[in-house]
Order: structure tokens, then sequence, then C-alpha cells
């Protein structure tokens, strides 16, 4: 590893001499903080798009060792000012797979490297197939493929766009022993290419992609790949969470609702147990129309007619609508925390299924229990409506437990998104706080029904 810089407007030539003399092939990779650059075999090649070069910020080139001492390989950028890069080479024995060495869809005839597409709500991940370990007498095989491809990834903390973050990340998913040690695998899909990966995407946190190609006992890894599912150089915008003064101040309401409704809801039962069926209206609102002020209307509409359904149906009826607004957000949560590994959640019929399941199991067993299931629905959903906003202000990740489940509603392809969410200290501190919150309200709502207990069994004085 080399950490060069390449000045504005202007080619690089770059050296690799002292390789192993029982490496067969290397893999040469130059990582770039938020430009590209073009890395090329020939000088001829750096200023068009050919089979000879690749265009990118995370991007590398196979070579296959000779008896020449050294291995040339060109750089150029493009950009008016000096990029930072990390130059690396990876060398491999000849019983290693090829990455990317059965090739039918990316511009070089082999492609160690990652295209990665970042969108508004998934960041997809494709890498093309590996080839058998090659050698003088075999070339590379592709039919009936043996090589078994797999995909790692790890976080960076939230929010952290710093140049060193990112040199360290890529420098930690370079090789096949580092990757094994400080990557999570991510499973394979069932409906989709082998070759994909789709994952939910979370604002402004940094993630780092690897493919393993494993023969036998034996992996290569391919050129890491990175993402922070927004561009915070070319549209610092894009990584707001919040990005208007309407979206802040609802945010801001949210969170001054759900603290009344703490420390006074016990006093005003009626307000209180239609907070709930507003909060969660409105969510399904917005998953519905997309505008957070129509959304609201919905909203008020639910609350409405929750209002309507307990003048004339019986309580256990109004009970279980009630309590469905806890139950939407428990399978939100299971959601939200399932395994990677549990990939029949990729089938819409079961997904749903499971959800509906879920939300009305939960619904029922507070149903029954009543006046305890009353007082945790309306702490749970209270509570969360402050741990919503703090989340977006600190930039945890806990927002997306609402924004996962509205993503599968809407979204186009979201059901093979791996939702496998980052977990730093600050996700901890507030799920450690919306715990704290739920016990308070709790508390406080039992002591009144202690109150109004006492009172009742006093005798009048005469």
């Amino acid at each position: 590893m080399r950490q060069v810089s390449i000045k504005a407007n202007s080619n690089a030539t770059f050296n690799i001499t002292n390789i192993s003399s029982s490496a067969s092939f290397i893999i040469i990779q130059i990582h770039t903080y938020q430009h590209n650059v073009t890395l090329s075999y020939d000088k001829d090649y750096l200023n068009k798009i050919s089979n000879r070069s690749v265009f990118g910020s995370n991007i590398g080139l196979f070579s296959r060792l000779t008896t020449n001492i050294v291995t040339q390989l060109f750089v150029k950028n493009d950009n008016v000012h000096d990029v930072n890069g990390l130059l690396a080479v990876v060398a491999y024995h000849n019983t290693a797979p090829i990455p990317g060495g059965c090739n039918m869809e990316f511009n070089t005839e082999i492609a160690p490297y990652a295209s990665v597409q970042t969108l508004d709500t998934m960041v997809i991940v494709d890498v093309q197939p590996a080839s058998v370990p090659l050698n003088d007498s075999v070339k590379l095989i592709c039919e009936k493929n043996p090589v078994e491809v797999e995909m790692y990834q790890i976080f960076l903390n939230e929010q952290d766009f710093s140049i060193n973050s990112y040199f360290m990340a890529i420098e930690s998913m370079l090789t096949v022993t580092d990757i094994k040690k400080n990557g999570v695998k991510v499973v394979s899909p069932v409906i989709s290419s082998p070759m994909r990966r789709v994952f939910s995407a979370y604002t402004g946190v940094g993630s780092v992609y690897v493919a393993l190609a494993t023969y036998g006992e034996y992996s290569a890894a391919y050129v890491p790949a990175f993402s922070y599912a927004c561009h915070p150089t070319i549209n610092p915008a894009s990584c707001d969470v919040l990005p208007n003064l309407i979206s802040k101040i609802i945010c801001a309401l949210c969170f001054f609702v759900g603290l009344l409704s703490i420390c006074f809801g016990h006093n005003h039962l009626k307000a209180d147990m239609a907070l709930p069926i507003f909060f969660t209206g409105t969510v399904i609102g917005y998953a519905a129309v997309g505008d957070i002020s129509i959304a609201m209307g919905i909203g008020l509409c639910f609350t409405i007619f929750w209002l309507a359904c307990q003048c004339y149906l019986p309580i256990f009826f109004s009970g279980i609508m009630f309590n469905m607004t806890l139950g939407f957000l428990f399978a939100c949560i299971a959601y939200f925390q399932s395994p990677g590994s549990f990939i029949i959640l990729q089938n819409d019929w079961v997904f749903w299924s499971l959800f509906i399941t879920l939300a009305l199991g939960m619904s029922m067993i507070m149903t029954i229990i009543f006046h305890f299931g009353f007082v945790m629905t309306c702490s749970i959903i209270a509570s969360f409506m402050i741990i919503l906003p703090l989340d977006y202000w600190t930039g945890s990740a806990l927002k997306y437990i609402v924004i996962n489940i509205i993503r599968r509603m809407t979204v186009e392809g979201f059901n093979l998104a791996i939702v496998r969410p980052p977990s730093e200290a600050n996700d901890i501190a507030l799920v450690i706080f919306w715990s704290c919150l739920v016990l308070y309200r709790i508390w406080k709502q039992w002591c009144r029904i202690g109150v109004l207990d006492l009172a009742e069994r006093t005798p009048l004085l005469r």
C-alpha cells in the first residue's frame, strides 16, 4: 500500500517491483476520495473508454506476472485539483481463483472491480463471476463455474466523512484475511443474480463492500467498493436527512408532542390514546402518498375513524384497532433487526403475511391484557416520537425502523435489499434512553391508577 497524490489534470506512472517469485498474478487498485480517475494498462488508453482502462474512485486491474521485473500502470486525473489516493497491490499464487475472470458485462476483459449504483433508497453492488485458477496449460473456465463468490461489508461511523476514516476503512478490507476478520458476510439472494447485492441506503453512513472468490481452499479478493449512500463532496445536501425547513419543523413538533404525552398523557387519557392512532396513520399515509402534509391529514382521518368506532363498536374491537399501532411498530422493529440469513423474507407474500401476523398477534395480546396493554402502547409510541427526532439530529439509524418499511411498501425491488443497520454508540444510547422513557411513563400511569384506586376506597368524612 502507498498513499499517493496525483496533480490536477495530469498523468502518473506507477512501477510495481519486488513482487514475490511465487506470485502468479496481482490485482493493482487505486482508491480516491470522492473523485474519479482513470487507471489503464497503456498510456494510449488514458483519454478514452476502452477495454484497456477503467474509470472510477475504487478501481483495479488484473495483471498476470511474466519475466518482466517491472509492471507498469498509468493513472490520469481529469479533475481541476489534486487528488489523494491509496495505491494497493495484492499478489496471489497460481492456486487462487481470478476475481472477475469470467466478465461478460464490464469493459475490461478481466474485471476484478465492482460497479456501485447509489440510489435514494438503495445501494446496488454488482461484480462479475470469477474464473478457476489460471496456469500455462489451462485457459479461463467459465462454463459450469465452480468458483463461489461471497460478499462482505463494514460500516464507518455514522456521519463520518473524513478522508482518514475513508482510507482506514479501505485498508482494513484489502486482503482475504482482513476481509474475513473485519467484514460481515452478506447472504446471497435467492431470486436475483448471485453477482448482485442490494443494500438499504443509510444516508451519510459510509460502507465498504468487498467480494471474495473462493475455489477449493483458496480465495482471492475483488477491489473494495465504497458508498456513503449520498454524495458529500459533489452534493452535500444529499447527505442531509432533514432536507427542508418543513421537515425540521415537523420533526421538532413530533418531539414536543411526544414529550407532552410522556409527562402529562396519564392525565388526559382520551387525547393520549388518539396519539398512537394519529402517528401510525401518518406513517401509513406517507407511505401511500409521499407527502407529509397530506399524510398528516390521513393520520387525522384515521383518528376520527377510531373515535367513531369507540362509539359504535364493542370496546374489544376498538381496542384491537388501538393496539394495532403497537403491533405495527413491533413488526417494523422485527424487520429492522431481521437477520440477513432469513432470506425467505425476500418473497413478498411470505414477508407481508408474517408482518401482518406479527402486528395482529401483538395487538391481540395487548388487548387481552387490557389496562397494561393500553399503558404499554401509549408509552412505547409516545417515547418513540421523542426518540425519532433525536435520532435525526444525532445522525443515528433508528429512524430506519419506519423508513425501511415505507421503502418496502413503495420501492420496487426493495424486497431484495439487505436491511442490516449500523449499530454505533449513538444507537445504543438512544435505545437505552427509549427504554427509560417507557419505564417512566409506565410508572407515571400506574401511580395515577394507584391514586385513583386509593381515592375510591377512602371513606368520606361525615
